[in-house]
């Protein structure tokens, strides 16, 4: 009998860039220090599929050929498949476990979609093109050592690393805003109105700017911007202006706007103890969280 075989994958936070990533935009992300395992058995039953969450409860389970709710982890392994010229299915079983919450919005698709292609050895950019009209971003975090810059090419990307060593870590706190949104369902709302050329452009500069702050200032103010510019754009107010004010530096919103986690800039004594005070949800500083 044949040992499992295991794999992981990170979880992602987009910086900066939402959005527009999807049309060109350059976009600043960072892999999480938490995301999903996959181990694999091999055996000659039809395949099936048993993921966990972060407290060890079953939330997708049965066989993949048969299970409606496995819709994705079916589309992921037939697209495999197809990358690889084969057409036999493979049997066993497998079994996923998440490292953080499922309604964080780190990325339970992105890493299913990431671990799938390793095991089944495919470009996970090339899987994610076949099953997804997201930009990739999170797909591409999901290996990544450390920050990187992404930038969509039709169906192809062109990732590089990001320098944030520079960065005020000790200032900044990731706040999750507590209403989580579905990614796909605020993408499709956006491109019923995407950013022209020019904003888009815009939007790369931003990517710029933010890795070259050295500052909580500089990183403070540059949050502040980018959340003006895209506010109305999306035609909504930004969800973290009220905490912005008494005593906050800054703060943006990051990935689908309004429900996920904000990023933070303070150097007030009290940050932590502010932040936690609105009863929103878990608040992180950045080492605990982000890779770099």
């Amino acid at each position: 009998m044949k040992a499992p075989r295991h794999f992981f994958a990170r979880g992602k936070l987009l910086i900066t860039g939402e959005y527009g990533v999807v049309h060109g935009a350059k976009a600043l992300a960072v892999p999480t220090r938490l995301g999903q395992h996959l181990t694999y058995t091999p055996g000659a039953d039809a395949l099936t599929w048993t993921a966990l969450d972060v407290h060890g409860n079953a939330w997708l389970q049965g066989v993949v050929a048969e299970d409606g709710a496995l819709g994705l982890v079916r589309a992921c392994i037939q697209a495999a498949l197809e990358l690889r010229g084969e057409t036999t299915w493979p049997t066993g079983q497998v079994e996923t476990r998440l490292e953080f919450e499922r309604h964080w919005g780190w990325g339970s698709s992105s890493t299913l979609i990431a671990l799938i292609a390793q095991w089944l050895d495919v470009d996970a950019l090339a899987l994610h093109f076949e099953v997804s009209k997201g930009s990739g971003y999170d797909v591409a975090c999901a290996t990544a050592p450390g920050p990187l810059f992404f930038k969509r090419h039709g169906n192809h990307a062109h990732v590089h690393p990001a320098d944030l060593r520079s960065w005020p870590t000790d200032a900044l706190y990731l706040v999750y805003l507590g209403q989580k949104k579905d990614s796909q369902d605020a993408l499709a709302k956006y491109l019923k109105k995407p950013m022209d050329a020019e904003a888009l452009q815009t939007l790369s500069a931003f990517s710029e700017r933010f890795e070259g702050a050295t500052t909580a200032e500089e990183l403070a103010q540059a949050c502040v911007d980018h959340e003006a510019f895209l506010a109305p754009h999306l035609g909504i107010p930004s969800p973290v202006e009220e905490l912005c004010q008494n005593a906050y530096a800054g703060g943006k919103s990051l990935g689908a706007w309004g429900g996920d986690f904000a990023l933070m800039v303070s150097q007030k004594p009290n940050a932590l103890e502010y932040l936690q005070s609105h009863d929103l949800g878990p608040v992180f500083s950045w080492k605990e969280v982000c890779l770099g």
